[in-house]
């Protein structure tokens, strides 16, 4: 068996259905969701000009497969605000720093009850092409239509940012 490789994800590659997280039909099913994933982050870490989008591609599979990365309520918090701030914000990067040193520290917090549907897209929507303009579009639209699925929690996000604003002793940058 290969390295890191589990018999679950093994065994998931010879069958053929839906993605339990996202939906996807396919081969592999939720493996073969997984190895697309795989293939974008190589792309995104092989070529500067595809690894902009790179947070998005990560926070959108992420909540799009919830029981595998958003186990704990910290884990949660730190995709759905980086996504919030990757659609919301001119300066995702600064609301990530925040939230990162805020997340850091422990707080307490309760996670919300996940939607069923979690987007129109997932990530067979982002094509592996040779434009980093295309591609950062695809990345976008995917997050953007995760973002819309998760519209249940977005004060939430809101809260959770505000909250990380407010430890960093920094004027209030949520609208």
């Amino acid at each position: 068996m290969a390295a890191g490789l589990s018999v679950w994800y093994i065994a998931g590659m010879r069958s053929v259905g839906p993605c339990a997280g996202c939906g996807l039909e396919g081969p592999g099913g939720a493996a073969g969701c997984h190895s697309r994933y795989e293939a974008l982050l190589a792309l995104e870490f092989g070529n500067a000009l595809f690894f902009r989008v790179h947070r998005v591609t990560v926070d959108a599979y992420s909540l799009q497969h919830p029981e595998h990365y958003c186990a704990s309520a910290i884990s949660f918090a730190a995709h759905l605000t980086g996504l919030f701030a990757a659609m919301e914000h001119e300066d995702p990067r600064a609301v990530n720093a925040r939230v990162q040193r805020w997340l850091s520290s422990r707080p307490r917090l309760d996670k919300p009850a996940l939607p069923l549907d979690r987007g129109r897209l997932t990530i067979a929507n982002v094509k592996e092409t040779g434009d980093p303009v295309a591609y950062a579009r695809e990345v976008e639209d995917w997050g953007r239509a995760t973002w819309d699925a998760y519209r249940d929690v977005h004060a939430l996000a809101r809260e959770w940012t505000q909250r990380a604003t407010e430890q960093a002793g920094r004027t209030p940058i949520v609208r």
